[in-house]
């Protein structure tokens, strides 16, 4: 069993920010206490005074200087980013992701809604593929704190979960509904957030990230599966699952 934990970074509609990014991070489920003690120990290493259970490892409160980690110089800051994002690499996590360029999405996407989506059934998809390529089955998991989620929200992806599946039919290999669960509690949904901050960070070229180019938070590693949207010349066209009679 593959559990996928998914979050998000950058914002939907309406924002000067140029990208908005899905990411999920694939752990075997026997992994799952191997990922808890390593982000536990990172925790106590980070800010030692805190207990890890009141702790979370969120990409942008580290780089903003937020919560905990206010008071912390830049370079502090940045190698917790680093120590944080190589947890993935330690721990061989799949990082799958969609990478949506706003300024280029057709007129058929025009609300917050529709983006997101649109994002989430293409990151189902590379999730079924991966999960049907390595013959295994997977369960998602999704931060119900996050910026994004409201309990209307919620709903909203669940619907739209259903209807992807209804077109996958049986074949799919995503058991059940999503989950959804604090990011404070689960190491997967942190390490998610890594996962999306580094990829939107990278992505948009920020001068103020120009002075840590070499830093290895804001850099994607070869191995981590990124679809953009709207899809170059040699994707596939994004397709909206429809139901058929």
């Amino acid at each position: 069993m593959r559990l996928y934990y998914i979050d998000e970074s950058g914002t939907l509609m309406g924002d000067r920010q140029p990208f908005f990014v899905l990411a999920a991070v694939g752990l075997d489920a026997g992994m799952w206490d191997q990922a808890e003690q390593r982000l536990v120990t990172l925790k106590r290493r980070l800010v030692p005074a805190v207990r890890p259970e009141d702790l979370e490892i969120k990409a942008r409160d580290i780089r903003r200087g937020d919560g905990f980690f206010r008071g912390q110089d830049w370079n502090t800051r940045q190698e917790c980013l680093d120590e944080a994002r190589g947890l993935l690499i330690e721990l061989s996590c799949e990082v799958l992701a969609v990478r949506v360029d706003k300024s280029a999405l057709p007129d058929t996407v025009r609300s917050d809604a529709e983006l997101y989506r649109t994002a989430f059934w293409r990151l189902l998809s590379l999730i079924d593929s991966s999960l049907q390529a390595q013959a295994a089955h997977g369960m998602l998991m999704i931060d119900s704190r996050s910026d994004m989620h409201s309990a209307v929200q919620d709903r909203r992806l669940i619907d739209a979960y259903r209807e992807w599946r209804w077109v996958q039919g049986p074949s799919s290999a995503i058991v059940g509904l999503p989950w959804f669960g604090f990011s404070a509690f689960y190491p997967g949904l942190q390490l998610a957030d890594i996962a999306a901050y580094t990829i939107d960070s990278a992505s948009r070229n920020r001068p103020d990230l120009r002075r840590t180019r070499q830093s290895r938070w804001c850099r994607i590693e070869p191995g981590w599966q990124i679809a953009d949207v709207p899809g170059d010349a040699n994707r596939r066209p994004i397709r909206t699952p429809t139901r058929t009679q």
